[in-house]
């Protein structure tokens, strides 16, 4: 059964049934709860509850901390011990002896069709656990997130400091988690590697003496907290085992008082909007990206004449957003800001003082004319003697134009599948041996033999669910490789990923293919040298062979230039196709097709 005909449990109306969402534990963890309680009261309805019970790790109520329309009520999990024959209970561990028969572990329970039948029993649930599910969706959570919003004091404060400090994506926010953090964090070195960047940073911690040090760096800024976390017993160790209210056991000699959680809060809106940088694996920090990913706090305009943000550039075409989510549902981070949504590494030299590196923003006069006239004539597109061109995929969204060689191929590595796998299936019965990565579905649409699947997306380390591409390239035989393609559409990511690829891997592909996005974004100058340095890399050892502009972007106009906001290009190894010169060929060429075919394609002359 997909996901997607899970059927859903029966109304409150009909079976007077109340489920439960029970958000206890520290302020990230319980928030995961209680945000995949709200996924599953849109996927199995019925009458539901929040219980948000105070406690030693969380001092916080929820109405401090966010708004909701969901009652709230402030039930313990002995609460619920003392009531379990009225209950079944999800829960990721069994902490004070439920029964089993009122008991499911939902740690076994892997998609919606596994949480069905319990829903169908008409019992009332009561759903606990401190980590989101893998197999969630990133619409389905951000549905989910729309019933939250920030407690509108705190909402206040996060957004006059953001404007008070021009904090956006240009900034570095650097997370350093102490106290009861199990991981051994490095703040010595992460303090070294922000000191010798001129990049502004964020930085927010659980420790005031962290916050101090990093204040006195002039290009630093810390949100001016009144209260931290303190010790239960002050000559024990953070993460010694003590007893909460309850009596329960548990490794955390920790208290965080209201206001110390309030104010954590605050840190991690504000964190939500700079480009976060890898530090750990910390909840909190997973939490900020979540935010990032699905706007749910967006700080306003420092003043009327700053530009607008993505988001705001994008709100008139209502539109084509309705046929983007029709033609293309993975392109909804592009009209949603995505790139807010991109997180560097920080044990990557990010910032060094490199142009060419991902996430460094660069001083330098405006972008002019001449500058994105000779971007442009990186990616002209040559005319390959050897070879003719073949169309492999739909006709639509989701085919690339190749070399015919390509159909040849016994070795395809796709990046970036969603809801589209025709390239793929095709170039599978042909032979080849697919490998498709792609960590925002749960399944490709069709698995036809020699396609393979790997929940994974393309990152600048291994780190589930992130994997990078030289891991990626670890998987395929090259001995035996012929024609080998790289295909990817990632939604941005290939500028990180492209970047800080060597070309040593790149050059093992006869032929990339990829769309590539938010050239709209070209006047800034950080990212216009983020581009140019990444076409220059691919330059060395590739060349285009075709450009096909996205209509699904349309084209802004940049120094009056007309410029399509997406760009699908395919490169040819230069070894490995004998080029004529540059292509006297139209853009669209004959093989080309609009991406979305109720619109008309996008006419370039620039190229």
């Amino acid at each position: 059964m997909s996901h997607d005909s899970v059927p859903s449990s029966q109304s409150p109306s009909e079976t007077g049934v109340v489920h439960h969402v029970l958000c206890d534990g520290g302020l990230s963890n319980r928030f995961n709860s209680l945000l995949f309680g709200l996924v599953l009261r849109q996927r199995f309805g019925g009458e539901w509850r929040i219980s948000w019970p105070i406690n030693n790790w969380c001092g916080a109520a929820l109405d401090q901390l966010y708004r909701c329309e969901v009652p709230v009520d402030d039930a313990t999990i002995e609460h619920y011990k003392e009531h379990e024959r009225d209950h079944l209970l999800l829960m990721h561990d069994n902490q004070i002896g439920f029964a089993p028969e009122n008991l499911v572990m939902n740690t076994g329970l892997e998609s919606y069709a596994d949480y069905a039948p319990h829903f169908a029993t008409g019992r009332s649930i009561v759903y606990y656990n401190d980590t989101i599910p893998s197999f969630a969706g990133d619409e389905e959570i951000g549905k989910a997130l729309s019933l939250l919003r920030p407690n509108a004091d705190v909402e206040r404060s996060a957004a006059e400091f953001c404007r008070e400090h021009d904090i956006d994506h240009r900034v570095l926010g650097v997370h350093i988690r102490k106290t009861d953090f199990p991981e051994n964090v490095d703040d010595e070195g992460i303090y070294q590697k922000v000191r010798a960047t001129q990049q502004r940073c964020f930085v927010c911690s659980d420790s005031s003496e962290v916050l101090e040090r990093f204040d006195a760096l002039p290009h630093c800024v810390v949100f001016p907290k009144t209260s931290f976390p303190e010790k239960l017993a002050d000559d024990a160790e953070w993460a010694d085992w003590r007893k909460d209210e309850e009596g329960r056991w548990f490794p955390y000699n920790i208290t965080r008082s209201s206001v110390a959680v309030v104010e954590a809060m605050i840190d991690q809106l504000i964190l939500s909007q700079t480009t976060i940088l890898a530090t750990s694996h910390s909840s909190f920090q997973q939490t900020a990206r979540l935010f990032q990913t699905h706007g749910f706090f967006l700080s306003p305009p420092r003043a009327a004449s700053a530009p607008a943000a993505p988001r705001d550039r994008r709100a008139a075409e209502t539109r084509l957003e309705r046929r983007i989510r029709k033609w293309k549902s993975k392109l909804r981070r592009l009209v949603h800001g995505r790139e807010r949504a991109r997180t560097p590494d920080f044990e990557i030299p990010l910032i060094a003082h490199d142009a060419s590196a991902p996430g460094v923003a660069t001083s330098g006069p405006p972008v002019t004319q001449a500058d994105l006239l000779e971007l442009i004539d990186a990616i002209r597109p040559w005319k390959m003697s050897g070879d003719t061109k073949v169309r492999i995929g739909s006709a639509g969204d989701g085919g690339y134009v190749m070399p015919s060689s390509a159909r040849r191929t016994n070795t395809v590595l796709s990046i970036g599948i969603g809801d589209e796998t025709s390239f793929d299936d095709e170039l599978a019965a042909q032979g080849a041996r697919v490998l498709q990565f792609d960590h925002t579905i749960a399944a490709p649409p069709t698995s036809p033999p020699g396609c393979e699947f790997h929940r994974l997306g393309w990152g600048l380390r291994d780190e589930h669910p992130m994997i990078t591409l030289p891991s990626m390239l670890k998987m395929i035989d090259w001995s035996d490789a012929r024609h080998p393609i790289l295909k990817f559409d990632v939604e941005g990511a290939e500028w990180d990923g492209l970047a800080m690829t060597p070309s040593s891997d790149l050059v093992r592909f006869e032929t990339l293919a990829g769309e590539f996005h938010d050239f709209e974004r070209l006047l800034e100058r950080d990212f216009f040298e983020r581009v140019k340095s990444v076409f220059a890399k691919l330059n060395e050892t590739h060349r285009v062979v075709h450009l096909h502009p996205n209509n699904a972007g349309r084209l802004v106009l940049l120094e009056g230039v007309p410029m399509p906001r997406l760009l699908e290009l395919t490169w040819a190894r230069i070894d490995a196709f004998p080029l004529d010169g540059r292509s006297d060929e139209p853009i669209p060429g004959p093989l080309d097709s609009p991406n979305l075919p109720d619109l008309p394609d996008l006419q370039l002359r620039a190229f």
